[in-house]
């Protein structure tokens, strides 16, 4: 298992992982990732962190390894990205775990 952490996305997002010893693959174009899968997917990555862009260009992908425990795949917003992938992910998860949807409120301050 490796432990080396990779990101991918537009290069103003992951530009600050570089200087923290990360593997960093900027991508002009979200789709271009797809030529990246084999190489962050083939084993020497533990962890792929990918923009929310990237992962609607890659989603299939990430499904053929979701049961592998290597790599683990996790989705970031991206720069000027309004988000809802990950979030659309965390709901279905635990909607698995527990077998229903849980409605989230906004809890009012007494």
């Amino acid at each position: 298992m490796s432990t080396r952490v990779a990101f991918v996305g537009d290069a103003t997002s992951v530009a600050g992982f570089r200087p923290l010893g990360f593997a960093v693959f900027p991508v002009e174009v979200a789709d271009s990732a797809r030529d990246l899968w084999a190489e962050l997917s083939g084993g020497t990555y533990g962890v792929v962190f990918v923009t929310e862009p990237v992962y609607e260009a890659i989603a299939d992908l990430v499904r053929e390894v979701s049961d592998r425990p290597f790599p683990a795949v996790t989705v970031l917003p991206g720069a000027g990205s309004t988000g809802g992938v990950g979030q659309a992910k965390l709901d279905r998860a635990i909607e698995r775990a527990l077998g229903t949807k849980v409605p989230f409120t906004e809890e009012k301050e007494a």
